[in-house]
């Protein structure tokens, strides 16, 4: 670990212990956290946020009164998926009883499953902002929905599935945690690659000159460098989704 990522990892240490939580816990929750982090390629704050909101949303979950050894604490899982199959990905990972926290600085989803008791969990994304998205959240609040997390126009809402079906929500033999962190559809990422592709070639061939030595030539490779830059970019909005709440 770098010297900044141990000391993130030493501060909610001792946060967590600080706020009740069992030493034992604690070490256990940061090691995890870390090893998603380096698995990512990205430094525990800019992956979690501050050591302080991090150890305040840990203990909220885990409770002052922490159980005290291996494997009674939650699964974790991050994952992202890309805007068009999210819906899809969140019900049925939901169904196995992954409850998304939130959405992380990289707009991906931040799930945990109860190893003891895991619950099946409904999940909803609603196009809304502003003053209207105020008033969707007060009133799904009343059907036992809860916000967890917002990108551009959606909202993204959470429910056990025990508000609905009561006993019938919990799973006796839920599947193993997923291996897989990224759903991008594969026409999506050969877009962008041909995207940039473009637009890399046009600025080469406009930076050596070559078949550009006429006006007609320079804005036909002008149009082409803008088209594939917003080919790339409808491209990146359709797969990248960045979290804004």
């Amino acid at each position: 670990m770098t010297g900044k990522t141990t000391a993130y990892a030493e501060r909610l240490s001792a946060l967590l212990r600080e706020r009740g939580m069992a030493p034992a816990r604690a070490e256990e929750l940061v090691a995890e956290l870390t090893a998603y982090a380096a698995e990512a390629g990205s430094p525990l704050e800019e992956e979690f946020g501050p050591a302080g909101e991090l150890a305040d949303q840990l203990t909220r979950r885990e409770g002052a009164d922490a159980v005290d050894g291996p494997g009674d604490g939650p699964d974790t899982w991050v994952w992202t998926v890309d805007a068009l199959q999210e819906v899809e990905l969140l019900a049925r990972f939901g169904g196995q009883g992954w409850e998304a926290d939130r959405l992380d600085r990289l707009g991906r989803f931040v799930c945990r499953r109860d190893r003891q008791t895991p619950l099946r969990w409904s999940y909803r994304r609603e196009t809304t902002g502003g003053r209207h998205r105020e008033q969707l959240t007060a009133r799904l609040a009343a059907e036992g929905w809860e916000l967890f997390g917002t990108w551009g126009p959606f909202a993204y809402f959470k429910r056990p599935e025990a508000a609905v079906t009561g006993p019938a929500a919990q799973l006796s033999a839920p599947p193993a945690p997923p291996r897989r962190r990224v759903y991008f559809a594969p026409w999506i990422l050969v877009t962008l690659a041909a995207a940039v592709a473009v637009a890399v070639a046009t600025v080469l061939l406009a930076g050596s000159g070559a078949g550009l030595t006429d006006g007609a030539s320079l804005a036909g490779a002008l149009v082409g460098l803008t088209a594939g830059g917003l080919l790339g970019a409808w491209a990146w909005r359709s797969a990248a989704r960045r979290h804004t709440g």
